[in-house]
Parts: C-alpha cells; sequence; structure tokens
C-alpha cells in the first residue's frame, strides 16, 4: 500500500484501533478489508478498502454447500468488472451480466459436463483507475 499527502511517518490499521509503522499485514482471510491510514498529526485517519481475492480452480456444483460456486461477489467494490468461462473450444459458458459475480456452473439452467474450462477476470482499480487482469483455468467436476 503506497500513501501519499498528510504528514508521514504513517501509522496503519485494520482496526482504527491498534496502529503500526509497518503497511504490511499478513494472515489475510479472503474479502474485503478496510485499511486505516493516520499521519504524524494523528487527527482523522483516511480509510481505503481494499480486497484480497482468492482465485478459485475448481468448483463441484453437486448442492453439498462446499465449493458449490464460483464466488467473485467481492469484486463489487472494483469497476468495470467482467468475469467470461469458455469452454475448451473458446465458447462462452459463463460471462457476468450482474454485480453478484456468482456462478453456478450451469448453461442456461444445465450442469456442464465435468472438465476443465478457461476464465478471464478483469477490473478497474477505482483509485487508479488501472486495468488488472487474470487468466486461467477452472475445473468443473459434476456427477456423471
Amino acid at each position: 500500500m503506497a500513501v501519499s499527502g498528510g504528514t508521514p511517518p504513517y501509522q496503519y490499521s485494520l482496526n482504527g484501533i491498534d496502529y503500526q509503522t509497518s503497511n504490511v499485514f499478513t494472515g489475510l482471510s479472503r474479502g474485503v478489508h478496510s485499511v486505516y491510514v493516520l499521519g504524524a498529526d494523528r487527527c482523522f485517519p483516511v480509510i481505503k478498502e481494499f480486497l484480497v481475492l482468492n482465485l478459485i480452480n475448481a468448483i463441484t456444483p453437486n448442492g453439498d454447500g462446499l465449493n458449490d460456486l464460483l464466488d467473485y461477489s467481492d469484486l463489487k467494490i472494483k469497476q468495470n468488472v467482467s468475469i467470461e468461462v469458455v469452454d475448451r473450444y473458446g465458447a462462452p459458458v459463463y460471462r457476468s451480466t450482474d454485480k453478484n459475480y456468482i456462478w453456478d456452473g450451469k448453461v442456461n439452467g444445465r450442469p456442464l459436463s465435468t472438465g476443465t474450462y478457461w476464465y478471464v477476470l478483469k477490473w478497474m482499480e477505482p483509485d487508479t483507475k488501472l486495468p488488472v487482469s487474470y487468466s486461467g483455468w477452472i475445473l468443473i467436476k459434476n456427477r456423471e
């Protein structure tokens, strides 16, 4: 995390109470977090949200409540988010069309065959307006 403005040295906190001089936090869970940054004047912290993203490479949409969904709903804090999943021939099987960014491994209500699919995940960082892109594979394992 880079900070500018205000009066250095800066202090950082994840709860607004316990501050540290390092801007590095480890052991954070997946999801949206807030960081509080205080300048040397210790007046009012600046609060920014950030995301710890866990790229998912397998789902088992069998209804057991474990790994049933491709869930990138935390991306709602980003801008211009798009998710596309294609089969091995490049035919689209999922495109994000709402702000939930959750997919159940189905096309038109029907489960896809067990196999490896390919995804592209893109968004724009709200503060910097820089584009971010990830691509890779995802295994869908269905009962057959």
